[in-house]
């Protein structure tokens, strides 16, 4: 309750006799009792709140923004459209906060007072932000033309993440100085909440995604040559090129532990001097050779008029992401299939109806046809490919016959051995009789089986294996080779090897 007071007399409106009184509105003490009590429920609220990055908050697509340097909610009222800012949100009596400029581990996106009144009322067109986007990237780096076109759709996709089920990774293979962090940098401008870094490790990738929503961000992680070498980080990439890839972990403190699970789905950009040798990683890859050149501008010297530029660009394509949140995209027929579809058909739907839609299919061919070159170059191809002149008319072939052949016999894929390992000269990868047991078994999907052989008159154990028939058509579509039907004998070793067979030391190598 209020009740009014003359400040002349200071008396209560019923006992004030001035001629000429001045009330004022004061409060009894339920009044400030009350306040109190709400005042301590909204620090309660704020102390127990829940941080968001963005995402939807009951009808609310939010994202986390400054203004004028204190953290904001930019929302899209999904029921009218409506472009409006929050402090923060109630949803289930739980308050929800945006992130602090020290929580963002990118550069945050701070808007002023005079934008937020422009974007509310402004609609941005895409095209018109393609088109920006390509001439920033036409400034700062030296690509060929299919190239360019790549980065800019994939700096439009890490904007269009909600509506997107699978991606490609971007790798730029170059050596020194000649332009490949430039890239790495340049999405770390434009990328949507882009977390840069060099050997970033695997729980500050998990912290910065989060558990809360997927595609949270963009990495982009310069000298990366290495990383197959962190194979838990490896395989944490090659699993989020998916939405619902989670990294379960155990959080321990001193009082519990409780399991939570990491959403990792997201765009990621790499930069190296050579690519890693991860077979699986690199099929998920769109891979940038670089060679020196001479842009107009340096993105790591920017001057305060570029720096202004970047910045400007950088949250047209968030405001253009919220305005058009619950807008799918175009769906389009590619053609593509399997692998290829999952890494590329949604590129095309992220330039579907603009102005680059036929570069961006001149762009998917070329790098379609990239990856398929490397899978028919690869290591397991020459040895499929090895495989089809040995089995026999039972799809059957003998290991030890082979490892002779392989080594012995073959020009396909040269090299040389030494002791127990043969040594391709085109590739890194050594090849051992454990290494092709495992890609027989593994990749191949053949069975082992033990078997004796008599030789003069005594018997001796070998190893052959069962390749399926289907399996072997299959593969041959993969790897691109015409197959029309076993035409080996199974393998037939030279009689000065059958000593070599038999002799139980050698059979250890090979023999599980």
């Amino acid at each position: 309750m209020t009740f009014l007071q003359c400040i002349n007399c200071d008396k209560p409106k019923k006992d004030c006799t001035c001629q000429s009184p001045n009330y004022v509105k004061f409060l009894d003490g339920a009044d400030h009792k009350q306040i109190e009590k709400d005042q301590k429920r909204q620090e309660n609220a704020e102390k127990h709140a829940q941080i968001k990055a963005k995402g939807m908050v009951n009808r609310y697509y939010v994202e986390s923004i400054l203004v004028e340097g204190k953290p904001h909610f930019l929302c899209n009222d999904t029921m009218n459209g409506k472009i409006i800012i929050k402090t923060h949100l109630f949803y289930l009596d739980k308050m929800i906060k945006p992130l602090e400029p020290s929580q963002c581990g990118y550069l945050p996106y701070n808007f002023t007072t005079h934008e937020i009144k422009q974007i509310t009322t402004k609609k941005i067109s895409k095209n018109l932000l393609l088109d920006k986007i390509k001439e920033q990237i036409s400034k700062y780096i030296v690509l060929s033309h299919l190239d360019l076109h790549l980065i800019l759709g994939d700096v439009m996709l890490t904007y269009e993440q909600e509506h997107i089920n699978t991606i490609h990774f971007l790798f730029v293979v170059g050596e020194t100085e000649s332009g490949k962090s430039t890239i790495a940098h340049f999405f770390r401008w434009m990328g949507y909440r882009c977390l840069y870094g060099e050997d970033i490790p695997n729980a500050d990738i998990y912290n910065f995604l989060g558990t809360d929503e997927e595609g949270a961000g963009t990495i982009a992680e310069d000298e990366a040559q290495e990383i197959g070498i962190n194979r838990e980080k490896i395989r944490t990439y090659k699993n989020s090129y998916s939405k619902g890839a989670l990294k379960p972990r155990i959080i321990q403190t001193m009082n519990s532990k409780k399991q939570v699970y990491y959403k990792t789905f997201c765009f990621k950009v790499f930069a190296g001097e050579r690519l890693p040798d991860d077979k699986g990683f690199k099929e998920r890859l769109a891979v940038v050779h670089m060679i020196e050149g001479s842009p107009q501008s340096n993105i790591k010297r920017l001057t305060k008029p570029e720096r202004k530029e970047l910045l400007n660009l950088r949250k047209a394509l968030l405001v253009y992401k919220v305005q058009n949140i619950i807008t799918p995209l175009p769906e389009v027929t590619s053609g593509l299939t399997q692998r290829d579809q999952e890494l590329w058909e949604d590129f095309l739907r992220v330039l579907s109806n603009t102005k680059y839609s036929e570069i961006s299919k001149k762009v998917v061919t070329h790098y379609t046809a990239q990856r398929h070159e490397s899978i028919w170059n690869s290591i397991e191809a020459r040895v499929f490919k090895l495989i089809l002149r040995v089995i026999d008319r039972t799809f059957e072939a003998r290991f030890e016959y082979f490892w002779y052949y392989l080594t012995n016999e073959q020009d396909d894929l040269s090299g040389h051995l030494e002791k127990e390992t043969f040594y391709p000269h085109d590739y890194a990868q050594k090849i051992t009789r454990n290494f092709l047991s495992n890609l027989f078994e593994g990749k191949f999907h053949a069975k082992r089986r033990q078997k004796y052989s008599t030789v003069d008159g005594k018997k001796h154990k070998i190893t052959v294996y069962q390749f399926d028939e289907k399996v072997i058509q299959s593969l041959s579509k993969k790897y691109n080779v015409s197959f029309s039907g076993p035409s080996g004998d199974g393998g037939k070793l030279p009689v000065d090897e059958v000593d070599y067979v038999d002799d139980p030391k050698r059979l250890d190598h090979w023999v599980i």
